[in-house]
């Protein structure tokens, strides 16, 4: 899409590789634009960089009283990690999500359900991740806004990525169908049994089973484009997340109990400084437009300085 955006408009574009993943932008005055992946030049380096810190940017973000989960940051030795992962249970209580404290498209986490697994999973995660963030499960539905210059131009319900059972079909078998999920991920096998069934199972014909706890598109989850549904308070909300935290261009991930009604709530969960949308423009025609009509408005934002 930005190579022909710039061919359209006589701007130079060099890719810095055979996939067009990092480039930079030629403008007539002689000025140039850098883009990495979704990263463009949009945001400053230091407010990039704290929003990739979940710890850090939910600390900003709660200091500005915006609602934020409960939560506790883990360091240190293996053992040491366990015992503050014990320690903020004992208060809070079960269930609680454990993932890294920089970490992208829900990679490694986990939702804990008992103190074994709690134990169990932050000394497998310590091992891989420098920092760890353990923190409540808020109940509601999963929205992403997309904010640019201070406007909410895409809102998106995410649901987790399910199958549904046909009453002859093993569980595996209808999860190998799920693009981007695998029944091999130990995510999956505990998500499952947490709902009381396995991957032997045979789903009755009709049920839908959720087969991992989080609703990341790029981890087979799927979304809903609501952006004229969603309440004023709302993208309030995300407008006010990306202000504070110095991003022009976000992503703001929220879970929202009774959305749309009077009994509204929402709790952020967190700030994304290059929100990628490619997953969503995947599903069909209807979102590859909607996430082409953002693109353009990030591209002119881009090259205008």
């Amino acid at each position: 899409m930005l190579s022909d955006y710039c061919a359209a408009r006589g701007y130079g574009l060099r890719q810095l590789d055979e996939y067009g993943h990092g480039g930079v932008v030629f403008l007539p005055d002689g000025d140039r634009r850098f883009f990495r992946g979704t990263h463009f030049d949009l945001n400053p380096l230091g407010a990039s960089e704290i929003a990739d810190d979940k710890g850090q940017s939910l600390a900003l973000l709660a200091a500005e009283g915006l609602p934020v989960p409960a939560g506790c940051l883990l360091h240190g030795p293996s053992d040491e990690r366990v015992r503050q992962a014990q320690d903020f249970a004992r208060d809070q209580g079960y269930p609680l999500f454990l993932k890294p404290n920089e970490g992208q498209e829900g990679e490694d986490v986990f939702r804990i359900c008992g103190p074994d697994a709690l134990q169990d999973h932050v000394a497998l995660l310590a091992a891989k991740h420098r920092l760890l963030l353990l923190q409540e499960e808020i109940a509601g539905e999963d929205f992403r806004l997309v904010v640019l210059d201070g406007r909410v131009v895409l809102a998106v319900l995410r649901e987790p990525p399910a199958v549904k059972g046909d009453g002859r079909t093993q569980l595996s078998d209808l999860i190998a169908r799920k693009a981007q999920v695998s029944a091999g991920d130990p995510r999956v096998a505990q998500h499952i049994g947490q709902q009381g069934v396995d991957l032997g199972t045979v789903l009755e014909e009709g049920r839908a089973l959720a087969v991992l706890p989080n609703a990341n598109l790029s981890a087979g989850g799927t979304g809903k484009i609501v952006t004229d549904g969603v309440s004023g308070a709302l993208k309030d909300a995300a407008t006010k997340a990306a202000r504070a935290s110095g991003l022009r261009y976000a992503g703001v991930d929220f879970i929202v109990c009774c959305p749309g009604t009077d009994a509204e709530r929402f709790t952020l969960l967190e700030i994304n400084a290059a929100p990628g949308l490619s997953c969503l423009a995947a599903q069909g025609a209807a979102e590859q437009s909607a996430v082409a009509a953002v693109y353009r408005a990030v591209f002119d934002t881009l090259v205008s300085g």
